[in-house]
């Protein structure tokens, strides 16, 4: 089986080394810039709590040369996928799987939903639907991560805690597919369950994903911190009341267990969420996908989210400003 990790970050890069510590045969690796310099020139390293280890691997800067895959784990975040649809072209073909490791609501989300629902496109998420045009819904395996781990230097990830890639059908049920990507996380060592919903999933990680990390960059704090405070833990209460009315007219009749939800944020302790490490780092932040998305798809049903609107247009001039946003295109 032919397996490529395109796009080596601290998700579906921490996956892939450990796929390649373990022996996984076929692999390749897609990568740019210093990281890609220094994965080719000294291999690519885990920093995790056995301690350190290294791995080779075969890593490209262009995807020509690879050919066909079996299996594409996506690497990207979800504003940067568009960029990335012509390198991703060489190795699709008729029954390649394609799957995203990222947050938010992803671009395949209304696929094999009744109704009209396979018809819409998010602007926040996939502008044109350009990507669902390109990458075809079809290949999609939903994939919902649950990781802590960051990229301090290039060629380098450390694993801080967690290690679950849940994978799942678009339309719902199991799937030789699907089985099959699981055993493939499997053998790195991490866990994988197949759900049998992976919308609810999801949402599941979602409603912390459109509280905590948009807030974490406007006041600059860890996760224990803003659901420490109770004014900020009301407005993240508010926020996911808000996203579970949207929720439930767009697939998901599950909503938050709020209260577990901030006390999870308190049992991080000090830790920075995805997005205010990005934002820290001078990179552009993923705002979109995870809580601008939350606006758009309100207002097409009817459904006022005033809180997420406030924290989303808030958040979006702070990183605009610091030349930290960029709008999906």
């Amino acid at each position: 089986m032919k397996v490529c990790i395109f796009g080596v970050g601290a998700v579906a890069g921490l996956a892939g080394a450990r796929m390649a510590r373990a022996g996984v045969q076929g692999l390749s690796f897609v990568a740019r810039g210093a990281h890609l310099e220094a994965i080719r020139r000294k291999g690519l390293t885990v920093r995790d709590r056995s301690g350190e280890w290294t791995v080779r691997v075969d890593a490209r800067g262009d995807t020509r040369s690879l050919g066909i895959q079996d299996v594409v784990i996506l690497g990207l975040k979800a504003h940067t996928i568009a960029s990335a649809l012509a390198q991703l072209g060489p190795l699709l073909g008729p029954d390649t799987v394609v799957v995203p490791t990222l947050n938010g609501i992803p671009w395949w989300y209304f696929h094999g939903l009744p109704g009209d629902w396979p018809k819409r496109h998010p602007d926040s998420v996939d502008p044109g639907g350009r990507i669902w045009n390109t990458l075809d819904p079809q290949r999609a395996l939903g994939c919902v991560v649950y990781i802590g781990s960051n990229i301090p230097e290039p060629g380098t990830i450390e694993h801080n805690n967690g290690g679950t890639y849940v994978v799942g059908e678009p339309a719902g049920g199991g799937s030789e597919r699907a089985a099959r990507v699981s055993e493939l996380f499997k053998a790195g060592g991490l866990k994988s369950p197949v759900s049998g919903d992976i919308r609810a999933e999801v949402w599941a990680k979602l409603w912390g994903n459109l509280t905590g990390n948009p807030l974490s960059v406007l006041c600059e704090a860890n996760c224990d911190a803003l659901a420490q405070d109770p004014d900020v833990a009301q407005a993240m209460a508010e926020m996911m009341r808000e996203a579970a009315r949207v929720a439930a007219v767009n697939g998901c009749a599950a909503g938050p267990d709020i209260e577990n939800k901030l006390d999870s944020f308190i049992r991080l302790g000090p830790i920075k969420t995805s997005m205010l490490q990005d934002y820290e780092a001078g990179k552009t932040i993923e705002l979109d996908a995870l809580l601008g998305v939350i606006g758009e798809l309100g207002r097409l049903a009817g459904i006022e989210t005033p809180k997420c609107d406030l924290v989303y247009a808030l958040t979006r001039l702070k990183a605009s400003l610091a030349g930290r946003y960029a709008p999906p295109r």
